[in-house]
């Protein structure tokens, strides 16, 4: 029978280890330690983490045992000292210490650090370098390092070690098959499971350990890659009909562009093309900076598709951003839009919007065009993927915003398209650096728009704090109001609907509030700057007719300046915009405030935008503001955007959602993420089940569990 948890922890050590991950033996194994006390490194008995569970080195001093006065038992005071300070260490109902620790003896001791009557000591002592069997010192213990674990609650760091180290020895061997290929951990001189567990737990040699530290990355790695390796061969089976056909309706649009393409939009289109007309599913992904021309080059995908006798579907995450899409499509086909599929020229093009807001009678109708082929392009939300919407001939998706839909919903609607899938382009309106595309996005080919169209945006950018300078204020809405006054709309946005309590992180206690978003559309009514201004509210609780009706007020300088959350992120196309004033602006992300820019000055006006903090100019928050400030460039400020918040968001924004990478960094680790999938490449190609590799099928589905789709999110 093979050992388990319950053999070793309580029901209620179990629920404890359950909320660190921690469900069996293979998950105890990975909980690694989170430091290691290396021999030669002394910890500082001053600096000693307050609180926390510690592991100290010292030198005995002197031990004193005597009988507790107030209650039975004995009392053993060992005083150590470091070579800089002394430290009182208390072992209750433990005088046999009196024979073992004497004085010269190098110990060390683990337990939680706690103040006694103003002197730092340890709680519940455990003497950690003696034998197993806790019966007398061996100096050897002191050539390996120890480990420190993150703390569990209702369990010592000494009771937690030794049964993961019982463990290691009379687990199943089932527990210790290995991820890794032979001939790989081989070649990169890596060592194999069993021994990589106990260079962690119980180590050897701090070089051991950090070897095995490689493995996991390594392990990571190859997970990522053997799965999008995997997945896209799977894609490269799918059948799908080829749209070769660049007919009357591309002609008419090529030729009645105002603008010429970039040289970018080209490349690209031709690599979009080239895919479309196979017979296996396109499965791409499109990527640029803000006003780099997505739409336009999506557009002309969609009329390629039509031209071959095909639909087009355009999806997008929320009503606002398919209503703008659907503007945007608009805008761009001009007369060429047909005015209803029954009235269509063979040049023309049938366009449609599908919410789930639409009236029931619309949305019947819609589903009868789209059913019967009367339908060449529709763009909507979730409502294209419900039972009731079908299609005649569908041959083209396109995804916007990748990120905010699930694997699974992305297949729903390719089920639609009967036998054969149809080809799929996935946009992202965020500049990818390379290694995100290549760690994850590597399922897809990838398209990068990398050039800006003539009349590049001429946006100035300001960092505010108004902690330091609150009189700046006044100016920015004197902005406004001259924006205003020349017939130019403001964006402001806030990051939040409601008003919120401000608490003390100590006591928990309520000291104060955030204003909502209507306290500060009031403000603004009531400023002596803005009082003659027309001001109105956007966000995403409001009913999607509210707002579009605002939406179109505001296009049409009905309305000067709009107060927003982040429904305006993406998509929202204002010409007359030419300000935008983001307020509490460090509660935004890097790419979240490049975006939320990219809003103003589309006609290639001059715009401004100003990112208000109450935060203090030497506060590191507001040196990230200083960053967006300091340039336009989305692809530098995506990679400075990695480099600072880390690949846990980055890879939380993926389709992946939940994936559980704890070692790879895809920043650092580039050059282990190149060569893990010319790795993974050449295992699927003759192992494509991973038949020959169980243990590396389970482990793709422990860092990348089927559940991590999600789901779209609110808008």
């Amino acid at each position: 029978m093979s050992a388990r948890l319950d053999d070793y922890f309580t029901a209620r050590d179990r629920g404890a280890l359950k909320k660190r991950g921690i469900t069996s033996v293979a998950d105890l194994f990975r909980f690694f330690p989170r430091r290691f006390l290396v021999p030669g490194e002394k910890t500082p008995l001053g600096g000693l983490p307050l609180g926390e569970t510690a592991i100290l080195q010292a030198e005995v001093i002197s031990v004193d045992t005597r009988r507790m006065q107030k209650r039975r038992g004995t009392i053993t005071d060992v005083i150590v000292h470091d070579g800089q300070q002394s430290m009182k260490i208390a072992f209750f109902n433990q005088r046999w210490l009196d024979s073992q620790l004497v004085p010269g003896l190098t110990v060390v001791f683990a337990g939680k650090v706690e103040e006694y009557r103003g002197q730092l000591t340890l709680n519940s002592p455990t003497w950690l370098n003696r034998d197993e069997h806790d019966e007398k010192w061996t100096p050897e213990d002191l050539n390996s390092p120890f480990p420190v674990y993150s703390r569990v609650k209702g369990i010592a760091q000494t009771r937690l070690w030794k049964a993961i180290k019982v463990l290691l020895d009379v687990a199943d061997p089932a527990e210790f098959e290995d991820p890794l290929p032979t001939a790989m951990r081989e070649n990169l001189d890596l060592p194999d499971l069993r021994t990589a567990f106990n260079d962690m737990h119980r180590p050897r040699s701090a070089a051991a350990t950090e070897k095995a530290k490689q493995r996991w990355k390594w392990e990571e790695a190859l997970a990522l890659q053997a799965e999008f390796v995997s997945r896209k061969a799977d894609y490269e089976k799918l059948e799908a009909t080829p749209l070769l056909n660049v007919g009357a309706r591309s002609e008419r649009f090529d030729n009645s562009l105002p603008f010429y393409l970039t040289a970018s939009q080209l490349r690209v289109g031709e690599e979009i093309e080239a895919d479309m007309g196979r017979r296996s599913a396109m499965h791409r992904l499109l990527h640029g900076d803000v006003g780099s021309g997505k739409t336009v080059v999506a557009l002309r995908a969609m009329l390629t598709a039509v031209d071959s006798g095909a639909q087009a579907a355009m999806l997008a995450p929320t009503e606002v951003l398919a209503t703008q899409h659907f503007r945007s499509i608009e805008n761009l086909l001009g007369d060429q839009m047909a005015l209803s599929p029954l009235l269509s020229g063979d040049d023309q093009v049938r366009v449609a919007l599908l919410t789930g807001s639409m009236p029931a009678r619309e949305r019947k109708q819609l589903a009868l065009d789209l059913a019967t082929g009367q339908i060449d392009i529709v763009v909507g939300t979730h409502a294209l993927m419900s039972d009731t919407t079908m299609f005649d001939r569908l041959g083209l998706i396109v995804v916007d915003e990748q990120h905010r839909f699930g694997v699974e919903q992305r297949e729903a609607l390719r089920a639609k398209a009967g036998l054969k899938v149809p080809h799929t382009l996935v946009m992202s309106a965020t500049p990818i650096p390379r290694t995100v595309a290549m760690t994850v996005f590597a399922d897809l080919d990838v398209s990068t728009l990398d050039e800006m169209p003539a009349g590049t945006k001429d946006i100035t950018t300001h960092a505010v704090s108004l902690g330091d300078h609150p009189n700046w204020l006044g100016r920015v809405l004197q902005l406004i109001d001259e924006a205003a006054e020349d017939g130019r709309g403001t964006f402001v946005v806030f990051p939040r609907i409601d008003p919120s309590d401000i608490e003390d992180p100590e006591t928990g206690e309520v000291v104060g509030s955030r204003e909502g978003i209507e306290d500060l559309r009031d403000k603004l009514k009531n400023s002596d700057e803005l009082g003659s201004r027309s001001i109105e509210l956007l966000h995403g609780r409001m009913s999607p007719v509210e707002k579009d009706r605002t939406m179109a007020a505001f296009v049409s300088g009905e309305t000067d300046i709009l107060v927003s959350t982040t429904v305006v992120e993406v998509g929202v196309d204002v010409p007359r915009a030419t300000m935008m004033v983001v307020f509490e602006a460090e509660r935004f992300g890097v790419a979240q405030l490049h975006q939320l820019r990219g809003r103003v000055g589309r006609d290639g006006s001059a715009a401004m935008c100003f990112l208000l903090t109450q935060a203090s100019e030497s506060d590191e928050s507001f040196e990230r503001l200083s960053e967006v400030a300091g340039t336009l460039d989305g692809f530098a400020l995506a990679e400075y955007d990695l480099g600072t918040r880390g690949e846990g968001d980055v890879l939380g924004a993926s389709q992946w959602g939940g994936s559980s990478l704890k070692h790879l960094s895809i920043l650092r680790d580039a050059p282990i993420v190149e060569e893990a999938r010319t790795i993974a490449e050449k295992i699927i190609s003759v192992d494509p089940d991973l038949s020959s590799l169980p243990a590396l099928r389970t482990f793709i589905n422990r860092v990348l569990p089927a559940e991590s789709a999600h789901f779209i999110e609110a808008s």
